[in-house]
């Protein structure tokens, strides 16, 4: 068997440029909802002796099959390394052999942030430029890069557990073209905010309903278990929301599931997948007024999709 080509973070960043990257999701998405594409429920186990998991994530999209593997770590941020670490493996379509080996934390970092731009392209109005991050890491910075793709992002509003941190974000990504500034509350990011990205480690809510602007979107995406969640369930009762795959939702989404246990949601005010707002399927935002909010769990797809752009384009 000859080398398998290997595709390090260095090479992902240069070649999976976030517009690309927006688009390639959004087609990803769309193919989903129309069921060309059917990623199975990711599995995971406990590894390190229960202080971590791995997890796997097999699938066929029409680029390319393969599987995503990844090791989840959450003492890893303290020791300076990313919490998901990982590859992305695809296969050849004719003949099945191993056909390249893809740095994965690096492609999660850009997919998410660009899974979220796609649908802040379907869902927010037009003119949002206030932008409130919820959370300071990786995904923060994905994420603002994605927004300010997609919308007139003028003023950025940062807030995350340590005002220091938040601080250092906000210094370190301020432009003359858009003015960071970081908040000791998240009720003072979030309120009057035309964008809101959760982008938190977070387990219990730390964006209240109660402070959502009126025809304001919503990205929640650092929550990703059943028993987790960064909105609280007035926020979910006061926003129409969008799933990326609802059957994935109903399992793994605790934004959706708790809301749901605390009477302030069901399962029949779901508003749809993202996918099916992409490809003119069902309605997305209905008026100026209207909260949108898209839950982000990421899904195989999405991997395999930006794993063979980027195989393909280096």
């Amino acid at each position: 068997m000859t080398d398998i080509p290997y595709f390090d973070a260095d090479t992902v960043r240069s070649v999976l440029r976030m517009d690309a990257c927006i688009d390639l999701m959004a087609d990803a998405q769309a193919a989903i909802s129309r069921g060309e594409i059917t990623p199975p429920l990711r599995s995971f186990v406990p590894v390190a002796g229960g202080k971590g998991a791995m997890g796997i994530m097999p699938g066929d999209a029409p680029s390319a099959f393969g599987a995503k593997i990844v090791s989840l770590l959450a003492g890893n941020p303290a020791r300076g390394l990313p919490m998901i670490q990982g590859c992305i493996l695809l296969f050849d379509r004719e003949t099945g052999a191993p056909a390249a080996l893809v740095e994965g934390a690096s492609v999660t970092a850009i997919r998410t942030a660009a899974a979220s731009g796609a649908a802040t392209r379907a869902l927010a109005r037009a003119s949002a430029s206030v932008l409130a991050l919820v959370g300071y890491g990786v995904q923060a910075e994905t994420h603002l890069e994605a927004m300010r793709r997609v919308r007139p992002v003028r003023e950025v509003r940062v807030w995350g557990p340590s005002m220091e941190k938040a601080g250092r974000f906000a210094a370190r990504h301020s432009s003359d073209d858009v003015a960071l500034t970081a908040f000791e509350t998240a009720r003072e990011a979030v309120s009057g905010a035309d964008l809101v990205c959760g982008v938190s480690a977070a387990g219990e809510p730390v964006i209240q309903g109660r402070w959502l602007a009126e025809g304001c979107h919503v990205n929640l995406v650092g929550s990703h278990s059943p028993t987790t969640r960064e909105a609280d369930g007035e926020a979910m009762g006061r926003a129409r929301v969008f799933t990326e795959i609802t059957d994935f939702a109903m399992k793994e989404a605790g934004d959706i599931l708790l809301a749901i246990e605390e009477g302030l949601l069901a399962e029949d005010d779901l508003a749809g997948e993202i996918g099916a707002v992409i490809d003119g399927v069902i309605e997305g935002r209905r008026d100026e007024d209207e909260i949108t909010l898209y839950k982000s769990l990421g899904n195989v797809a999405q991997d395999l999709a930006a794993a063979h752009y980027i195989a393909e384009n280096s």
